[in-house]
């Protein structure tokens, strides 16, 4: 349990003023571009857009509609992974939906409500422009994170759906894009429904960084979490809900939509004459254009909410099954008596429940213990990695993001940080106080948005979790397609490595004697660390922890063993494998060489 016992102020080195104010972005940088041939071995270090100590250059790339489909310098892995995993996805989802809704034997409601909640994941059209879809930001290859090496080694999330057509690129991006770097959805429904447990002073459950998607109203935080991107400004930017729904209903997955959640439950909506034109319109809604739901009847507005609220489920439906959340690594075959941990991968889960004290707040079944222990000591037999609280580790501004040079209005009169620099994310304080991130950008409120505290008397509670964010699942940490391919740390996506992040846990409080320096100086990430962004509430249990390098690397290789696809079960589409015998499990135990 990561309590907020072990959260103070950070008092090592000179006390940053409130908000960061402006870094100067150091000349020395050269503006990062994609590396041609990111594929080959051994890959360039540092990546582009990485400092040697694989932290974030601070400079912002603010020309990104140049790396997209049909840019000057499309990017590799768009053109190359992304793209055509998602279009390979929602195909097959569509033929899961044909199978499970065809009376097969062996198919029923859960078959056809994941792979429902699958085609809603990969559909790109159900975006305001219809380019991007849920698995844009969260593609299978890169554990359900971001799929492109060159935009997470930058500006760590993937640009939203909407150009921005009145950018000046030396000031200000090019496309709408959010200030967080993606969270896995893999075992993220596993999260109970948001509660403050008043005996351990600390809130538990929810879904997104800032705990936000409580699962208050639908008792299911993966649900309402999924309610969030449809009409997010800087990703699917959709309108409004109604919007929404609509491009749901005249989609592929239409048919079988009615099919699972009820006849009519779409075509019967009665939505706007002008709904098609509303469609493309790009969010949040406004005074002088407020949406088609608006517009619609009080018993149309509540056939659309109940859809918006089904497509929701299937969604966490999917996220919930076999595709997303197998526990399939190499430590869940360890669990189960099929594989071994190597020694220094042993040494590594060691350090991990031990000296590092991850396991406080990364729950992998055990206790921090120095006493060794063996897989059949866990308690849980299927591991979540984290204990759903949340806590500020220190982690330092990432002025790469273009999110924070978006404070001029877009072609629309759309501003999504009208802070710009001086932008603080304030994590769950800021959602407990209702200034969190979704209200900056105006992503839709109300009782089927999210954003909103949905009990006023935990406001009272803000400044204690001011800088917080929820512990993040250690699975699928590493899960990569390629070796060189960069993975995104920390919710802003500041650390570029393990390594660095590990290095980070070790030695905030100690580098440079513990004195901060700004952030794009030399030796960043190597010889100091730069101020965390909020400077409340920082974890003290981390940060000089007096780790070896070797032990270092020795975590790093114990958290590779994480990332699911190890072993594959012998079964087809979200079917069960035969329990086996004791016999039979001790007669597959092997020494893995992988």
């Amino acid at each position: 349990m990561c309590s907020t016992a072990f959260s103070q102020p950070l008092n090592s080195g000179p006390t940053p003023p409130p908000t960061p104010g402006p870094t100067p972005i150091p000349h020395s940088f050269p503006t990062p571009t994609p590396n041609p041939s990111p594929f080959a071995s051994p890959s360039p270090s540092p990546a582009p857009g990485v400092q040697p100590g694989d932290v974030a250059i601070p400079i912002p790339v603010l020309n990104m509609a140049q790396y997209l489909p049909g840019g000057a310098h499309e990017d590799i892995d768009i053109a190359t992974l992304l793209l055509p995993t998602i279009q390979m996805q929602f195909n097959q989802a569509l033929n899961q939906l044909q199978t499970a809704t065809s009376g097969a034997p062996g198919f029923g409601l859960a078959q056809v409500t994941q792979a429902l909640g699958k085609a809603l994941i990969y559909d790109q059209s159900l975006s305001v422009k219809n380019n991007l879809a849920c698995a844009t930001c969260h593609i299978p290859y890169a554990g359900f994170t971001g799929g492109s090496s060159f935009f997470n080694a930058t500006t760590s999330a993937l640009p939203g759906s909407v150009e921005i057509t009145n950018a000046n690129v030396k000031k200000s991006p090019n496309e709408r894009i959010s200030s967080r770097r993606p969270q896995t959805y893999a075992y993220a429904p596993f999260s109970p429904v948001l509660h403050y447990n008043n005996t351990q002073n600390d809130f538990y459950g929810g879904n997104f960084w800032d705990m936000r998607a409580g699962g208050i109203r639908l008792e299911n935080p993966a649900a309402e979490q999924a309610q969030g991107p449809p009409t997010n400004p800087v990703e699917m930017g959709n309108l409004d809900i109604a919007t929404y729904v609509y491009k749901i209903s005249i989609s592929k997955e239409a048919p079988f939509f009615e099919a699972l959640w009820g006849k009519g439950s779409l075509s019967s909506i009665h939505f706007p004459s002008n709904i098609a034109t509303l469609a493309m319109i790009p969010g949040p809604t406004t005074s002088a254009q407020p949406g088609a739901f608006a517009l619609m009847s009080v018993a149309d507005q509540n056939l659309v909410i109940s859809a918006f609220d089904h497509a929701a489920q299937s969604t966490a439906a999917y996220e919930a099954g076999p595709e997303v959340s197998p526990f399939s690594s190499k430590f869940d075959a360890v669990l189960a008596g099929a594989a071994t941990l190597t020694a220094d991968e042993q040494a590594g889960w060691n350090l991990f429940r031990g000296k590092a004290q991850c396991n406080t707040c990364h729950l992998d079944g055990t206790e921090n213990s120095t006493t060794p222990v063996t897989p059949a000591d866990a308690a849980d037999v299927a591991p979540l990695f984290t204990d759903f609280t949340s806590t500020n580790i220190g982690t330092p501004q990432n002025y790469a993001l273009p999110f924070l040079y978006e404070n001029q209005p877009d072609q629309f009169g759309y501003i999504a940080n009208a802070a710009g620099l001086m932008y603080l994310d304030l994590g769950v304080g800021g959602f407990l106080a209702n200034v969190s991130l979704a209200i900056t950008i105006g992503e839709q409120p109300g009782p089927v948005g999210t954003g909103q505290n949905p009990n006023p008397s935990w406001a009272v509670l803000a400044p204690q979790f001011n800088g917080k964010v929820q512990t993040p699942t250690c699975r699928n940490v590493d899960l990569r397609p390629y070796p060189g391919f960069v993975k995104a740390y920390a919710h802003n996506g500041y650390f570029k490595s393990l390594k660095a992040l590990v290095h980070f846990y070790n030695t905030r409080d100690t580098l440079n004697g513990g004195v901060h320096k700004p952030a794009g100086e030399p030796g960043e990430g190597i010889t100091y660390w730069p101020f965390p962004e909020v400077n409340v509430n920082v974890n003290q249990t981390i940060g000089h922890l007096g780790l070896t390098d070797a032990e270092e690397n020795q975590i790093v290789l114990f958290l590779q063993t994480l990332s699911d696809g190890f072993f594959v079960p012998p079964v087809k589409f979200n079917k069960v494998r035969p329990v086996q015998t004791d016999h039979i499990r001790q007669k597959s135990n092997v020494t893995s060489t992988q």
